[in-house]
């Protein structure tokens, strides 16, 4: 009978914590990643990627706080790899929350075919300045007459053919 190491049930608790994990499945995913911890020995690339997996899934079901310190922790992992996701986790987990933009509104339509969508003028402010400013510059959408001949091009074709005539000549 064969026996299986702590190190690989670690491994299996691990591959299904992830998997759980990217199902949306938050709390399975840190059950089966707290039991592989114990299980893991946890300065090995595998105890790392399991404790920066349980620090995401504390983050996902907003045990924020316990993912910052168990990112902290890792900042003195000997595996040089899971060194660098806890800090760029610590990253952003510790970055400020992003403020809204006043004045900044973006409209999504709904759209029911993409045949339906009409578009709304947005409301701006005028100043006395800018009131006839246009902020692009309108481009007509019609083809180009593409009948025209375009006299520069055959003169430079022209012109490339003469030189390569003469070049021809002069080399034999």
């Amino acid at each position: 009978m064969e026996e299986i190491s702590a190190d690989q049930i670690a491994s299996q608790l691990y591959q299904e914590g992830i998997s759980n994990f990217e199902s949306g499945n938050y709390q399975q995913a840190i059950a089966l990643l707290e039991r592989a911890r114990v299980l893991a020995v946890l300065e090995t690339v595998l105890g790392g990627e399991i404790l920066v997996w349980l620090a995401n899934s504390y983050d996902a079901v907003g045990r924020t706080e316990e993912a910052i310190a168990l990112c902290r922790s890792l900042k003195k992992h000997p595996v040089n790899n899971v060194r660098k996701s806890a800090r760029y986790m610590l990253g952003i987990l510790t970055a400020p929350p992003l403020g809204k933009l006043e004045g900044v509104v973006s409209e999504v339509p709904i759209l029911e075919s993409p045949d339906t969508y009409e578009s709304k003028p947005v409301a701006r402010k005028k100043t006395q300045d800018n009131s006839d400013h246009k902020p692009f510059r309108e481009v007509s959408l019609d083809k180009p007459n593409t009948n025209s001949r375009n006299n520069f091009l055959w003169f430079a074709i022209a012109i490339s053919l003469l030189i390569l005539a003469l070049w021809s000549i002069q080399s034999t």
